[in-house]
């Protein structure tokens, strides 16, 4: 998440920040997207960030 996508959003701050070393994908059979999307229908404002820059 950028932080354009948050100002779009209307959001200052997100609520959780998942982190993933994989690529992010929108899809049930990805974990990261469905603990994303049940956290987000609970009323969080949830980041994911995919494939951190491992060199850093």
């Amino acid at each position: 998440m950028s932080r354009a996508e948050m100002d779009a959003l209307g959001w200052d701050a997100c609520d959780v920040i998942l982190v993933t070393g994989d690529a992010y994908i929108d899809h049930p059979s990805f974990g990261m997207a469905l603990v994303g999307r049940l956290l987000e229908a609970r009323g969080y404002r949830v980041g994911i960030i995919s494939q951190p820059d491992w060199r850093s």
